[in-house]
């Protein structure tokens, strides 16, 4: 009886010494930890002069596009070599380069990342592809990394937005872990964020919401989304830009799959998801918020899905505009084959001017 509570002891002991070691790692290995709200730097990188600064025209391009860190469209690749890995982003920032979009807003963009030799994308990207301002919103931030794509070290990626126009502001926000997430499992799945940038377009102050949200968790998408509009879409005098992987169906798609849960680690019940009648798009729509697709996709519809970029069967990457931008024009790059798992979503927008601008500017033309 002695040895058997003795080595219960053992046991419970051993047990509790792991688990201790274990919530010092994790503390380890992700301090200092990312501040849930914090401004990050907006870099100027001056690398093209910008003739669009010149034009009378309020109508610009925004292009949204998850690059997947620069693998490619596989998910299980093995180690990529870093001459591939220029080359993969080379064919990215080419992409970039044929859209022409003034605005850029990318998710799964690697900065310091061992699996990605620590090439910082977003600068590579901007200068490559002609960027003159950037701004990094890091949402994971780790000195060992095991999970991503069988490479074992340092990680650091997030969201960025790149510009033509200067970056006046930039805020970022990143979301806590999902609760149906194991403690134990969360360092080995990053949390999803958001970033907000204020572009100065000749004069005009425009607002850029850039999203990637959670893929496993419907609930978990509600609530980040409500409090984005929390956040940062009270001031209805400014135009608004939203766009980003939502990681959610179209709400009126004829079919709601959800191919990317294809690859949902083992702790998420697939079958509490309710697509049919989430709320995150909605939320935005019920703002007076337009999208750059038809509201109802059918199978006809097929040039305005995203995901997978092989073969497009759904569509969980948006763009809206809204509080006085309007979406003039909206499509899907489908030439960026297999640069990435999504493809890139484009969309031209108009800023209209507020009632006095306009009675002012009609008093001009009067007076000439």
């Amino acid at each position: 009886m002695k040895k058997t509570r003795l080595l219960f002891f053992l046991l419970l002991s051993c047990f509790s010494t792991i688990l201790f070691l274990f919530f010092i790692f994790l503390w380890w290995n992700e301090s200092p930890g990312l501040p849930k709200r914090s401004n990050p730097e907006i870099t100027v990188l001056n690398v093209i002069k910008n003739d669009r600064d010149n034009s009378k025209s309020f109508i610009f391009k925004v292009a949204s596009y998850n690059i997947h860190f620069g693998i490619g469209l596989a998910t299980d690749s093995p180690y990529i070599d870093k001459a591939s890995y220029v080359k993969r982003l080379d064919k990215i920032a080419q992409i970039l380069r044929d859209i022409d979009a003034d605005i850029v807003l990318l998710q799964e963009v690697d900065s310091l990342s061992k699996r990605s030799h620590y090439i910082d994308q977003a600068s590579f990207l901007a200068t490559k592809a002609g960027y003159n301002y950037l701004s990094k919103a890091t949402t994971l931030k780790g000195k060992v990394h095991i999970n991503f794509h069988k490479v074992f070290g340092k990680i650091a990626h997030g969201q960025a937005i790149l510009s033509k126009y200067p970056i006046e502001y930039s805020e970022a926000i990143v979301f806590d872990y999902a609760k149906y997430m194991p403690f134990f499992t969360k360092w080995l799945y990053d949390p999803h964020g958001a970033q907000k940038c204020v572009i100065n377009l000749r004069g005009k102050k425009i607002n850029l919401i850039n999203l990637h949200l959670d893929p496993w968790s419907q609930n978990e998408r509600e609530l980040q989304i409500q409090k984005i509009k929390k956040l940062w879409l009270r001031d209805k005098n400014t135009p608004t830009i939203i766009g980003g992987d939502f990681n959610s169906i179209a709400p009126s798609a004829s079919t709601k799959d959800g191919l990317y849960l294809q690859d949902a680690p083992w702790f998420v019940d697939k079958k509490s998801f309710d697509l049919q009648n989430e709320t995150t798009i909605p939320t935005i729509l019920h703002l007076g918020f337009k999208e750059s697709a038809p509201l109802k996709l059918s199978l006809k519809h097929k040039r305005y899905y995203s995901y997978p970029s092989d073969d497009p069967k759904e569509k969980i990457d948006y763009i809206f505009a809204g509080y006085r931008a309007r979406i003039i024009h909206g499509y899907i790059y489908e030439n960026a084959k297999i640069a990435s798992d999504h493809l890139p979503i484009i969309a031209d927008i108009k800023i209209n001017g507020n009632k006095k601008e306009s009675h002012l500017n009609h008093i001009r033309q009067l007076a000439r």
